[in-house]
This record gives structure tokens, C-alpha cells and sequence, in this order.
């Protein structure tokens, strides 16, 4: 009986666990194709790189399927907000990520950049 519970109870604990597990289809490196500016996105295992305007920003960062939960690692600013959500979503081929953030109606597009 004591058996059953461990087990009941070691199920319970991993379920309510996050997962932490980031979209590994994303990982790569990703050019805007719909803003004014080129706007790079590259996501690695432990670490988003945001370059936009000529400036790079570092990120951390986790995906629970549909959102992208990234926090800002270097260029901070004391009085800037440095928690972030973007909604995402891959079309079928795996090489076009939409994301919109929560505050803009605004969706870009990234297409997924290849080797040379």
C-alpha cells in the first residue's frame, strides 16, 4: 500500500512540474520579412538573441507551445520592463514563425534562414 502512494504521489509531483522543455523547431535563426527595420531572431537551447535597429539584446527564454516567456539578460534598463510574451506559431514546413505580442495586433513574420 505504502508502495501505491510513493508512486501516486512521485506522479502527482512530476505532473504539476512545468515543463521546461523548449520547442526545439525553433531553435535557429529567424529574419523578419514584414517590419520597416530587419529584426533577427536567433534562439539557442538556453538563450534567445535579439538584434534589431543594429542592437543586440540576450534573452532567456522557454516556450510552452503556443508562447515564447523571455527575459531580458543584458541592456537593461532599471525603469524598462524586462518580462516578455509573444504568441507564436510555425506554419507547416517549419520555416515561417508568426509572433505577436500581447500588446500589438501586429503578427510578423520571421522566415528561417538556411546555411550558406
Amino acid at each position: 500500500m505504502k508502495t501505491i502512494i510513493r508512486t501516486l504521489f512521485l506522479v502527482l509531483i512530476f505532473q504539476s512540474c512545468p515543463n521546461k522543455k523548449n520547442n526545439s523547431e525553433i531553435f535557429g535563426h529567424w529574419i523578419s520579412t514584414k517590419s520597416a527595420n530587419t529584426v533577427e531572431l536567433q534562439f539557442f537551447k538556453d538563450s534567445l538573441i535579439y538584434n534589431a535597429w543594429e542592437k543586440k539584446s540576450k534573452f532567456s527564454w522557454k516556450s510552452d507551445g503556443t508562447k515564447i516567456h523571455y527575459t531580458q539578460l543584458t541592456n537593461i534598463n532599471p525603469e524598462l520592463e524586462t518580462d516578455f510574451v509573444m504568441e507564436y506559431r510555425l506554419n507547416s514546413e517549419k520555416d515561417t514563425l508568426f509572433v505577436k505580442t500581447s500588446e500589438s495586433e501586429f503578427t510578423n513574420e520571421f522566415i528561417k534562414k538556411t546555411a550558406d
